[in-house]
């Protein structure tokens, strides 16, 4: 389903996955989510490779911080300190694939964040 959360942190790590991006740069996004009554963490993992950048692309579009029709990623860092306390819209669903404990891999698509139709600016962009 459709889901809008607020960026708590972000922290900087390292792949573990089976090769080849083992041991690769990754960003794990952790986003606070209420649905009814209910409080929930999701986190999304990133890594930090060329491959990969759509998806950080798709994040920043999702938090207002770039374009859609932006294509270049320019200041990724600072981008990154200023995402905490950001709203952010996306979709949630399970992946066919599977861990190695048999939980499913997450699939987060970050929706592209519009300015309100008043003009007046973001006005939280959903």
């Amino acid at each position: 389903g459709e889901y809008e959360g607020i960026i708590d942190h972000y922290e900087f790590g390292k792949c573990t996955l089976d090769v080849p991006l083992n041991g690769k740069d990754m960003i794990t996004i952790y986003i606070n989510v209420t649905v009814g009554d209910q409080e929930t963490q999701l986190r999304d993992n990133i890594i930090l490779v060329h491959k990969w950048a759509w998806k950080l692309r798709e994040l920043f579009v999702g938090t207002g911080q770039m374009k859609k029709e932006e294509k270049v990623i320019t200041d990724a860092m600072k981008k990154i300190k200023e995402m905490p306390g950001l709203r952010v819209k996306f979709s949630y669903t399970e992946g066919k694939k599977k861990r190695q404990d048999g939980t499913p891999y997450k699939n987060i698509k970050y929706h592209e964040k519009k300015p309100a139709a008043t003009g007046a600016g973001w006005n939280g962009g959903f």
